[in-house]
């Protein structure tokens, strides 16, 4: 099964300007907007900030993917109800909450695609391989083994001690389980090529794709 990496179109032409959404209704502090800084430790509903008033930037174009000034694409996405609808089609490793897009005399309804940045608790480390990645030269070394997430930890910063300019990224990444959508460490957001053709297929705006060279597996 081929994967590919989800993107957020860039190109002015079709989004208008970047980031498209980029205001809020009310105040920072009403909307608690701090939290999108802490997104890596929510672990309840609670933590998430408003969602109900954001703005549409008035030279933006309105597509089906958003990109936005509040959360990076490898956290969570803005994604439309129609976009909503295909990816029920899936199974999408994250969580969707009501989201609501103002523009001066209308709103649109949207989705919050909230999801655990890379990941981490659903990769059986133990079956995935890693390999050296010489960030500076672009050269592979060595295939490291990895216990979990702490191995993992201690094991790059053992290397970068020794090779400053080395880092340690995943050549096979294996899934605990089935995903067409999941986040994947290191990676960001990746698809399988059905949903690709989905988002295609439907004309769903707002995305790119990236072929990946690193190979998904699952239990």
């Amino acid at each position: 099964m081929q994967y590919f990496r989800i993107t957020q179109e860039t190109d002015f032409e079709r989004i208008g300007k970047y980031p498209q959404v980029k205001e809020l209704k009310i105040g920072f502090h009403e909307a608690r907007a701090s939290q999108w800084g802490k997104i890596t430790s929510w672990k309840t509903e609670e933590d998430i900030p408003d969602l109900n008033n954001f703005i549409l930037h008035s030279k933006s174009k309105l597509t089906d993917n958003l990109s936005n000034n509040f959360v990076i694409e490898s956290s969570g996405l803005f994604i439309s109800q129609k976009c909503k609808e295909v990816f029920n089609e899936f199974i999408v490793n994250g969580s969707f909450y009501p989201l609501t897009i103002h523009k001066p005399d209308e709103k649109y309804e949207y989705h919050f695609l909230w999801y655990e940045m890379g990941g981490k608790s659903k990769i059986n480390c133990k079956d995935s391989d890693f390999i050296e990645f010489n960030t500076i030269e672009k050269e592979y070394g060595k295939t490291i083994k990895i216990c979990d997430f702490e191995d993992y930890k201690i094991k790059f910063r053992k290397l970068y001690t020794e090779k400053e300019d080395w880092d340690i990224i995943p050549k096979t990444l294996k899934f605990k389980r089935h995903f067409d959508i999941t986040p994947a460490f290191r990676i960001g957001l990746i698809c399988s090529e059905e949903v690709k053709n989905a988002i295609e297929g439907n004309q769903l705006t707002g995305f790119d794709f990236r072929p990946l060279d690193v190979e998904i597996l699952f239990d």
